[in-house]
């Protein structure tokens, strides 16, 4: 009988044995090795904070509007020479004046007056105000005042109340008329008198 030789002897285990420690090493190689990391997004950018700027100076309060040179108020005067009528007479007159005018055309002012020619003698205090109305060119104006007379020839002073009216003509010319109402009379206590008067504004 023949003997067939059986295939377990130490050449194959040990082939066995290296087969089996490649595959653990490989195995753990494997295991070993992390996954790489996920890239990441960069970081979004923000627009950067601006500072508010600091406070600066105050700003200069503006000046107040300056009113016009006729708002400002102005000196003006005036002279005139006509006809007037006191004591049943009619006398030569001469008068002078001067005034404010204010805003709005309101004008204190004050008159001198001196009537010649007959008997007595007159010398007349009209303070007072006058309103010239906003219209260039040619101004109508409107005024009253109060008067006192300086009577010669030993007779008493008088008093009286007085209005003027008319329109001034570029302020140089001015046409109009006055009238005069005296007290404690008896007669001839009224008079009216046309005025033809040159004027200058400072």
């Amino acid at each position: 009988m023949s003997m067939v030789a059986s295939p377990r002897g130490p050449s194959c285990w040990v082939a066995v044995a290296a087969l089996l420690f490649a595959i653990a090493r490989a195995a753990a190689a494997q295991s070993s090795e992390s996954p790489a990391p996920a890239p990441q997004a960069p970081p979004a950018e923000f627009p950067p904070v601006m500072a508010p700027p600091p406070p600066g100076p105050a700003a200069a309060a503006a000046p107040a509007p300056q009113e016009p040179a006729q708002r400002k108020g102005r000196l003006y005067s005036w002279a005139s020479v006509g006809t007037t009528f006191a004591y049943g007479q009619t006398y030569g007159s001469a008068n002078a004046g001067v005034g404010y005018l204010m805003l709005h055309g309101i004008a204190p002012n004050v008159e001198l007056g001196y009537a010649f020619g007959n008997n007595p003698t007159l010398w007349t205090l009209r303070p007072g105000v006058t309103w010239y109305m906003p219209i260039p060119v040619v101004r109508p104006y409107v005024g009253t005042y109060y008067t006192h007379w300086f009577v010669g020839s030993g007779l008493p002073d008088q008093d009286g109340i007085g209005g003027r009216a008319g329109f001034s003509l570029g302020r140089v010319v001015t046409f109009g008329v006055s009238y005069d109402h005296a007290f404690g009379c008896n007669q001839n206590c009224d008079a009216w008198t046309p005025q033809i008067s040159a004027g200058l504004s400072l």
